[in-house]
């Protein structure tokens, strides 16, 4: 996945250079819906604690896109943090020495949310151009858990795909707009913590937009 990435950020890149390609810039209102599910292995006594968590979060997000023929899109977007939530939960230790009672908090949020995507056209619905939508996206996962043990947890890079559609139009001779849903299923985040405890996690996000652009 990461030398598609590579061959896309090129292909943009190649773009943007054009003398003759049309590009714009906009920002974003993001209505997003994020499903965590996860599983923690804790330490010595190797007992496994299941969970999901959902957050819903209004983020803003920056794009910059290039116009190719047959009413193509090949864009870049960013959001430096998209919130995650926090769980908490109370454990009694199995094992006797009491080292794991206490309240755990997990806690994390999406860094640095960097998405690679293409809009191409489907169809036209009551006078509207429909587009659907296809993306790579690239967060870091920033934990920030309060442990009883003490332990952490590291922060790790993951990808994800995101599948959508959406319509576009022009308000103006140099503004658009643009509406669109989506949906993204990550790579699952895997680690270990200080103290050897694991977790896996699932993470999904389906998102509602609504962009304001200009061209150039």
């Amino acid at each position: 996945m990461k030398k598609i990435i590579t061959i896309l950020l090129s292909f943009l890149f190649i773009s943007f250079q054009s003398a003759k390609a049309e590009f714009g810039i906009g920002v974003t209102g993001a209505f997003h819906m994020i499903e965590a599910d996860g599983t923690e292995t804790t330490r010595q006594s190797g007992q496994r604690n299941n969970g999901s968590h959902s957050e819903d979060v209004v983020v803003p997000e920056l794009f910059v896109e290039t116009f190719l023929d047959g009413g193509f899109t090949l864009g870049l977007s960013y959001i430096p943090t998209r919130e995650m939530g926090s769980k908490s939960r109370s454990d009694t230790s199995t094992s006797g020495d009491g080292q794991d009672t206490g309240t755990y908090t997990a806690k994390a949020e999406l860094d640095n949310v960097i998405q690679i995507y293409t809009d191409f056209p489907l169809t036209e619905y009551a006078g509207y151009a429909i587009h659907g939508k296809l993306g790579i996206q690239h967060a870091t996962v920033v934990t920030l858990e309060s442990l009883n043990s003490g332990s952490t947890y590291p922060d790790e890079d993951v990808l994800g795909l995101t599948i959508g559609f959406g319509t576009k139009g022009d308000i103006g001779s140099n503004t658009y707009y643009k509406a669109e849903a989506s949906y993204t299923k990550f790579e699952d985040y895997e680690a270990s913590s200080s103290a050897q405890n694991k977790v896996e996690a699932e993470l999904e996000d389906i998102a509602f937009k609504l962009s304001l652009g200009y061209k150039f």
